[in-house]
């Protein structure tokens, strides 16, 4: 009579997760605001607790990761000493170091002295004098930075700034984590840098719209069919800086400290790792087209990139886009 009541038990149990299995995945969506853009995630599963733990790990990267913060792994490390960082930190530094080695130092995790003299977010009608770009890019020498273990240590005066890749890191992250937690669905949103785990619910690709860069939001140029990857574009009609009707850009030259800004409105790439994609959409923002493809050339698994320039730079229509394919499956779909 034990036994029975025992196995009777035991098969409630099973079709309780039998169930649970096949009850179709619900969709939990939450907005908030981290690393100083606006986050918007949408997760399929049976409760919204996955969705928690994503937010959570995203406010831990972002105070780990912000060098505004001034209690952050990141500024403790600008303080000059040597300081053993928590794993994401040192993980993300580490990437950082290698998209400086892939794009020959274009890309720059030490362009913090730089970008603090520019301050581009500030509307102070002010550009950096050409003396002061060469003290900062003096301190911006990647030797100045060494991780050893969980210990990083950085040359005093000189400014490590993830901006350019710690979106991509978080996404990727957070991505991690959700599969870890059985989500097979989910499509994240980190201020425009798309990460999405897998595919739609009914196994069907996201399609995810890259902008047109000389339209409002929600004027895609194209659009791309994905899985399971990021989708990470920067450009420069957003953030910028306007002094004397000469506009400055967000991206940075980093032999010079110039500001770059050219007839190359966007950049997308599209990748499984989201630092990757974050740091090359940095990078080739200022490298141009020609430069970027000869790095791409030089990568054993290059990611699919997306480049939309404009004919002339004071044009004000005629897009050209440039499309390169990757060993990731991408269907790219043009918008009619």
């Amino acid at each position: 009579m034990k036994k029975s009541r025992i196995l009777a038990a035991f098969l409630l149990v099973c079709a309780g997760f039998l169930s649970l299995a096949l009850r179709e995945p619900e969709e939990f969506t939450r907005s908030g605001m981290a690393m100083n853009t606006i986050i918007r995630m949408t997760v399929y599963g049976h409760d919204d607790s996955p969705l928690n733990d994503a937010f959570s790990l995203l406010d831990e990267l972002d105070r780990r990761l912000s060098m505004y913060n001034p209690s952050s792994d990141i500024s403790r490390i600008n303080s000059g000493s040597t300081f053993r960082a928590n794993t994401h930190t040192v993980n993300a530094i580490i990437d950082a170091i290698k998209l400086h080695e892939i794009t020959g130092g274009v890309f720059s995790p030490l362009i913090g002295t730089v970008t603090r003299l520019w301050k581009i977010n500030q509307a102070d009608g002010k550009i950096p004098s050409p003396e002061s770009l060469d003290a900062a890019i003096k301190l911006s020498d990647i030797r100045s930075l060494t991780v050893s273990g969980d210990t990083v240590s950085l040359t005093p005066g000189s400014v490590l700034d993830l901006g350019g890749m710690a979106k991509g890191y978080a996404s990727t992250e957070i991505a991690r984590l959700l599969k870890e937690r059985g989500i097979k669905s989910a499509l994240l949103d980190l201020g425009g840098n798309v990460h999405v785990v897998g595919g739609k619910v009914d196994g069907s690709a996201w399609r995810i719209g890259v902008r047109n860069p000389l339209q409002p939001v929600g004027n895609p140029a194209l659009v791309v069919d994905v899985k399971d990857c990021a989708v990470i574009t920067s450009g420069n009609y957003e953030r910028f800086k306007e002094v004397d009707g000469k506009k400055y850009s967000h991206f940075f030259d980093t032999k010079t400290g110039q500001s770059v800004m050219s007839d190359l409105l966007s950049v997308t790439v599209i990748s499984s790792d989201g630092s990757l994609a974050d740091g090359l959409a940095t990078a080739f923002m200022i490298t141009g087209v020609d430069k970027a493809l000869a790095i791409l050339r030089d990568m054993s698994n290059p990611p699919g990139v997306i480049f939309i320039t404009q004919e002339g730079i004071t044009a004000t229509s005629n897009l050209r886009t440039v499309i390169t394919r990757s060993l990731i499956p991408v269907t790219f779909a043009e918008v009619p």
